[in-house]
């Protein structure tokens, strides 16, 4: 499935054909952008722990054999990660049912479908509002960029989901298309959810009659992770589409929420908890990518990003990045944090990644499928 969406990359970034325009280099964001490019690692909870198959590339041993090949959603995790030392939390019994209706509020449903596939063959993922204006955190393996002739992603909310507003891509990471532009055209791509995300921004409502809203239902963000502990309950929700065929998504597909424990941490390096492990539930499937952890506070703590291969949802364990490893990013990037972009002119950022940053991603996409198309 990775595949795919990196094929829908293609389209939302405006990238239609394999004929390739001039070189356009990136150029920095006001701050100025830098760009990581140290090698992905894996998470350490606190003591070594079980290890998770969950990265790409080769990183540093961990204490077990890795297990099965697990699914990043809609990949599949090859390498091994370190897992970082458990903090384990004491038994509380948290009551999820104010907080489960608020957090469906601000779930949506990101739908795109092509000029070949169309209803037959859409492409579904989820997705959280962060910021009462519409702005909307969600992985970047299924972001979006309206106005493309041949893929039309809208946002879709209720259960079962329906159409309602049209988005625009805000941001997405440069780190994160430049570790993956290359398996562009792979059938069994994979990745580690390192980086893996995207900021979008509801401009529009898909009927076209009311007004657009000025006060979404929105999430609040955790970015501390010292906040949440191994055995930790936690409420994770999106539109999972596992089981569903594609006229089945477009007219079935629900929210779904389910309350979960927070089990082990894992780093990219430097000990930091950049992923964590939510186990099997319902919404382990295809489909639930971009959707929201949410603490016993409300708050949003990660977002889902992978997930063991399994027969049943119960028998895979399903990862999210945490919304400080986001932080993390971002900050790299943009010299900007969540909270600082919320509070940011997004107008003037959005126009500057369109102008400066985006034409470069967009080349190096092209350069790749034309060189594969040869």
């Amino acid at each position: 499935m990775l595949e795919k969406f990196l094929s829908l990359i293609l389209g939302l970034l405006g990238i239609v054909a394999t004929t390739v325009s001039s070189p356009v280099q990136p150029v920095p964001i006001t701050p100025k952008i830098t760009v990581a490019t140290t090698t992905p690692a894996k998470i350490a909870t606190t003591s070594p722990a079980k290890v998770e198959t969950k990265v790409t590339k080769t990183v540093r041993p961990a204490p077990k054999a890795p297990e099965a090949p697990a699914e990043i959603i809609p990949a599949i995790k090859t390498s091994t990660v370190i897992p970082v030392v458990p903090v384990v939390a004491t038994t509380t019994i948290v009551n999820f049912e104010p907080l489960n209706q608020k957090a469906r509020e601000a779930t949506v449903n990101i739908l795109c479908t092509s000029s070949s596939g169309g209803s037959f063959d859409p492409l579904s993922g989820s997705g959280v509002i962060i910021d009462p204006r519409g702005i909307i955190l969600t992985n970047a393996h299924i972001e979006n960029r309206d106005g493309n002739p041949f893929i039309r992603c809208v946002a879709r909310t209720g259960s079962p989901a329906t159409p309602k507003y049209t988005l625009k891509l805000l941001y997405i990471s440069r780190q994160w298309v430049k570790d993956n532009y290359q398996q562009i055209t792979s059938s069994n791509a994979t990745g580690t959810g390192e980086n893996d995300y995207a900021l979008l921004q509801i401009v529009g409502r898909t009927d076209q009659v009311l007004k657009l809203e000025t006060d979404f239902p929105h999430l609040n963000l955790e970015g501390n992770t010292r906040t949440f502990k191994t055995g930790d309950p936690a409420l994770a929700l999106g539109y999972p589409a596992g089981f569903l065929g594609g006229i089945s998504i477009q007219r079935e597909l629900y929210a779904v929420s389910s309350i979960i424990k927070i089990g082990e941490r894992f780093t990219f390096r430097d000990g930091t908890v950049d992923v964590f492990s939510l186990g099997g539930s319902p919404v382990a499937q295809k489909g639930a990518s971009g959707g929201g952890v949410v603490n016993s506070e409300g708050k949003l703590i990660g977002i889902i990003v992978t997930s063991t291969t399994a027969p049943s949802t119960d028998g895979r364990d399903l990862d999210a990045i945490s919304i400080e490893h986001v932080n993390r990013s971002l900050f790299v990037e943009t010299r900007l944090t969540l909270d600082s972009f919320i509070q940011s002119d997004n107008t003037a950022f959005s126009k500057a990644f369109d102008e400066e940053i985006l034409p470069g991603l967009k080349k190096l996409l092209a350069d790749e499928l034309s060189a594969k198309n040869r």
